[in-house]
């Protein structure tokens, strides 16, 4: 099976982010403009590689890095399954409708309202998930993977779902071959 998990390029969060200090509250961060560079980089070891498919968390920032890794020479698939693990306020996405607006060429139509967790708020307001949640969402998705024999395929994720599948905690826009079996 040809997989490659891609975590996304640098968010604005992640460029200001400190776990000593208070979450900067940026919600469904976009990427930044070193995150930009990152992507480009990206796409030249992605060209090498025999691709014909691509699975997106409908995140901003994975959606951006799709973009410029990708451009338009391969179908996207939005899938809320490897979104990231909900802990600070980046990991809160944008509606279905919010993200046609930016993305009209892509399909949202099949995401609920809040596709990212949703639970207890944290007194942030925050729904964090729990770590064994995710790894649950991760299993569920490596099965699927091996049930319907994908291959041929990156999915742009992000570094805790990445770390879920594979126990490695990736840099931005690192690209893993991952093989589910």
């Amino acid at each position: 099976m040809t997989i490659y998990l891609i975590r996304h390029a640098q968010s604005a969060f992640n460029a200001v982010y400190d776990p000593n200090k208070p979450d900067p509250m940026i919600f469904d961060a976009p990427i930044t403009t070193l995150g930009e560079s990152q992507a480009q980089q990206a796409r030249t070891e992605i060209n090498q590689l025999d691709l014909v498919n691509v699975i997106v968390s409908p995140f901003t920032r994975t959606l951006q890095t799709a973009h410029l890794i990708f451009g338009s020479k391969l179908p996207f698939q939005i899938n809320a399954t490897v979104r990231e693990q909900l802990c600070n306020s980046c990991d809160v996405g944008s509606p279905p409708h919010e993200l046609a607006k930016d993305y009209p060429h892509l399909d949202f139509d099949h995401l609920d309202d809040c596709w990212w967790h949703d639970g207890e708020k944290d007194h942030r307001g925050i729904s964090v998930e729990p770590h064994e949640t995710l790894q649950e969402r991760a299993n569920g998705f490596a099965e699927f993977l091996k049930r319907k024999r994908i291959h041929s395929t990156a999915i742009v994720s992000h570094g805790n779902f990445i770390h879920a599948l594979t126990g490695i905690q990736p840099k931005n826009c690192e690209v893993i071959e991952f093989d589910p079996r």
